[in-house]
């Protein structure tokens, strides 16, 4: 067996080798903690200029005129242009910031929408900002840029831990080193997957909402809209530039009369945000030539509101990429919140610390292919879900003509893996048709030197299995840590063989007994060692996801005799 003492004493840190590792690790980690710091800084910087009109005293002002002005920018062409004028230490000022950022949108209906709450000759209360009198906004809008400062405060702990880690988390000898195992017995694992999870669904819902569920609610509701003749004022190639290269859209304006008002709009579908390469924008420009002649769709109870195009495509079905990560988040969290809730009931005291089970015992198994099956799928959903993002990425690149070689080349073993893990969910699948062993135990928790019986049989079509294994296995496992590497060992002390067989009279059901040696080692658990046994079922089947299961049992110490 595994020598239960281990040494925790750190690995001296001299040594090419060791220098050369912690010098790898200081630039990966050291990456990963000035960046993260950087986006930071710049987006809390962008938190404070939206928050910063908040404190500012409002002052009363008067709307000159209003309307939407084209920015130059093709990325965002669109902004509402709002002009007023205002009063302060008796100056008469003017200005046209709508907000602090004042920035363009795509949408012209948004632009619309936004310089229409300000009508010429209204009044309207601006905020001004104290230093600096000539510069004053209309609305003040809530910093929601804040929320997304997390995501590089991810960035910054795991490159501020790694660089603790290299540096000062191992290398002092008088420090005890902390195992896995106390970490998991104290909760914190647990907690740390479901605060992920929960996080992780968060970002996955933040984005399935505005890229597919509403979307789709309006397209369901287009359904009801008014058909209305409509002429294309503008057709234009917008571009712009992007970390993956150079992104088009088509930005088709088009006017209608409805409800007795001429209006305009650049809303071709409820799903442009899918439109992102140069043949489909240019597809769409080709169906939309400027000075043509069209038909829109108009919402009858609000006539501002219209589409062009009201036909749900394939394509739109990508909107629900998303939901890989708020599927993969939410079993990540829940299996944590299950986690802690069997830790929970585990310290509670029992109800009766003297009585001892000597009855028969159902045993459960580890994990049962259904498990096995969730586990599985988790992991598939979770690697692809982050892969996905970076395919998509990679994929507009060649769609646009722009291939990026480094990126595809680099992202093929993240694919074969997730292709992989794929295969491993539908192993499992098929495992479920598999017969089921079910096994009685007794007595329920032996101990060492007694006679156990197990009785045994399957649930399912046992004619399928061709060979059967059931066998006692006691094993010793030992996490420990050496120098800045987590080690796990295991080591089986034990094999007992209760049943081994080909029969397929003996093999779907029966009994079997089995006498523990005295001298071997009962169940054991520590912060950093333990002591497991298992009862194992395998079963072979031709050309089919084999049979194998564990059932964990408990192996008390050999009796004492009061003298």
């Amino acid at each position: 067996m595994l020598d239960s003492s281990v040494d925790t004493t750190p690995t001296s840190p001299s040594g090419c080798g060791s220098f050369a590792g912690k010098g790898f690790a200081t630039i990966f980690f050291g990456l990963f903690f000035v960046m993260g710091t950087l986006f930071t800084v710049f987006m809390l910087a962008e938190t404070w200029k939206e928050f910063e009109p908040w404190l500012w005293p409002a002052t009363d002002c008067t709307i000159l005129s209003s309307g939407v002005t084209e920015t130059g920018n093709d990325e965002n062409p669109y902004r509402p242009l709002v002009h007023y004028r205002y009063e302060v230490d008796g100056r008469i000022l003017e200005s046209d910031r709508l907000s602090r950022s004042n920035g363009g949108t795509s949408s012209y209906d948004r632009a619309r929408d936004l310089a229409a709450r300000y009508r010429p000759g209204d009044r309207a209360n601006c905020r001004v900002s104290p230093d600096h009198p000539a510069f004053a906004v209309l609305e003040r809008r809530i910093p929601w840029i804040a929320f997304v400062v997390f995501f590089p405060l991810i960035f910054v702990a795991i490159g501020g831990g790694g660089l603790w880690a290299t540096w000062i988390g191992f290398s002092s000898k008088t420090k005890e080193v902390e195992s896995i195992s106390q970490k998991a017995s104290s909760g914190r694992g647990h907690k740390f997957m479901v605060g992920f999870g929960l996080l992780f669904a968060a970002i996955g819902g933040a984005v399935f909402v505005p890229m597919a569920l509403v979307p789709s609610i309006r397209l369901a509701t287009a359904t009801t809209w008014k058909a209305t003749p409509c002429t294309i004022a503008s057709s234009s190639m917008r571009s712009w530039s992007t970390d993956d290269g150079t992104s088009y859209g088509a930005d088709v304006l088009y006017e209608y009369q409805a409800g007795g008002h001429v209006w305009r709009s650049n809303r071709v579908s409820f799903f442009s945000f899918l439109s992102s390469g140069h043949a489909e924008a240019r597809a769409t420009l080709d169906q939309y030539p400027e000075r043509s002649s069209a038909t829109c769709w108009v919402d009858p109870r609000d006539p501002s509101r219209s589409v062009l195009e009201r036909t749900f495509r394939p394509k739109h079905l990508l909107g629900l990429i998303p939901l890989v990560f708020i599927l993969a988040g939410s079993a990540v969290a829940n299996h944590g919140w299950k986690q802690m809730r069997m830790r929970r009931a585990a310290e509670e005291p029992p109800t009766d610390d003297i009585a001892e089970v000597e009855g028969q015992l159902h045993l459960k198994p580890r994990v049962g292919p259904g498990g096995k099956v969730a586990g599985s799928l988790l992991f598939a959903l979770f690697w692809n879900g982050i892969v996905s993002v970076f395919v998509w990425q990679v994929w507009k690149g060649w769609e646009r003509g722009d291939p990026d070689w480094f990126h595809t080349i680099f992202l093929i073993p993240f694919v074969l893996v997730g292709l992989a893990s794929l295969g491993f969910v539908g192993h499992f699948l098929l495992a479920l048709a598999n017969p089921r062993p079910r096994l009685i135990l007794i007595p329920g928790r032996p101990r060492l030197g007694d006679e156990l019986r197990l009785e045994w049989r399957f649930a399912g079509h046992a004619g399928r299995l061709g060979r059967l294994r059931i066998f006692l296995e006691g094993r010793e496992e030992a996490i420990y840590q050496r120098g800045t590497d987590t080690i796990t060992e295991r080591e089986v002390f034990a094999t007992y063989d209760l049943v081994n067989t080909n029969n397929d009279w003996e093999i779907p059901q029966g009994t079997a007994e089995l006498s523990i040696p005295s001298e071997t080692m009962h169940s054991f658990e520590a912060d950093s060692n333990k002591i497991i046994w298992e009862i194992k079922v395998e079963g072979e089947i031709d050309r089919w996801p084999d049979v194998d299961q564990s059932f964990p049992v408990t192996i008390r110490p050999i009796r004492i005799e009061k003298l």
